[in-house]
């Protein structure tokens, strides 16, 4: 709260650089780099999902790691997400 304090009262601005997807929901605008442009998040559109293994949000539609299985594609935040959900699909999709 304390950098919304800055922001409010003292007419400021902040920058924040952070990879949690809990910053979007406190935010005005969020940009981010990809393929040597900076893109503007809020503008454009995105699609949440959530990694099967740990639960976090996932842009579908900026997201590069992936898993089929039965016929449905799986999103995961990491490459160890997709390893531990390759090892024992049935453990996180239910059976």
């Amino acid at each position: 709260m304390i950098l919304h304090d800055i922001v409010r009262d003292g007419g400021r601005s902040v920058i924040l650089v952070s990879h949690d997807p809990r910053v979007e929901d406190v935010t005005d605008r969020i940009f981010w780099l990809k393929d040597v442009a900076i893109r503007d998040r809020k503008s454009e559109q995105h699609a949440w999902v959530h990694d099967a293994v740990c639960n976090m949000r996932v842009d579908e539609w900026t997201a590069i790691l992936f898993s089929e299985y039965r016929g449905h594609r799986y999103v995961f935040c990491s490459k160890h997400c997709v390893e531990r959900f390759e090892l024992e699909p049935l453990r996180y999709t239910g059976g």
